[in-house]
């Protein structure tokens, strides 16, 4: 039986994975936040996020309440943070986005909107993404209910989308140098 500070460990060992997946993706940060001008309502949220989504969809369970401590002893509490030009009602966002590098709620780790999917979709060929496929193993791995082979063969897959973004995009940039 895992304890939910293995179950967390599990967590996070996904979550470096999917943040690496991000980064070589990057869509968020390219196409979303620099084309929102200031004048506009989103602006003040500078992207998707634009509630304190942690605490609505986190469940109360013990291995979300680790989550929660670990995720404030490395960045503070959300009261104690300082919310640069209201960039979002969320503590944790800043106008260059998420000042959570790791310890992100499963709900924050695992949204894309229909456009940034599509994108994956067309130019990487990655099907396999689904925010809310992804949530709910990201759920199910905290709380104990995804372990094994199933955590091993969602760990794989998430494995392969990061190397099909890196080879696409390794691919264009040996295109444009020759």
């Amino acid at each position: 039986m895992n304890t939910f500070r293995e179950n967390l460990r599990a967590y996070l060992e996904i979550e470096k994975i999917l943040n690496e997946f991000f980064n070589e993706f990057n869509y968020c940060i390219i196409n979303c936040i620099p084309k929102e001008p200031e004048t506009t309502l989103r602006s003040a949220r500078r992207g998707c996020c634009n509630d304190k989504y942690y605490k609505l969809h986190d469940l109360k369970h013990p291995a979300f309440e680790l989550l929660r401590q670990e995720r404030e002893k490395i960045y503070g509490k959300p009261p104690d943070l300082e919310n640069p030009q209201g960039a979002s009602s969320c503590e944790y966002h800043t106008p260059e986005g998420c000042r959570l590098k790791s310890h992100k709620s499963p709900t924050c780790l695992s949204f894309l909107c229909k456009e940034s999917i599509d994108f994956l979709r067309e130019r990487y060929q990655v099907f396999g993404y689904d925010y809310l496929g992804i949530y709910y193993a990201l759920e199910w791995i905290l709380t104990g209910d995804m372990l094994g082979k199933a955590l091993e063969e969602f760990k794989a897959g998430c494995l392969n989308m990061v190397e099909k973004v890196r080879e696409r995009e390794l691919s264009d940039k040996l295109i444009t140098s020759q």
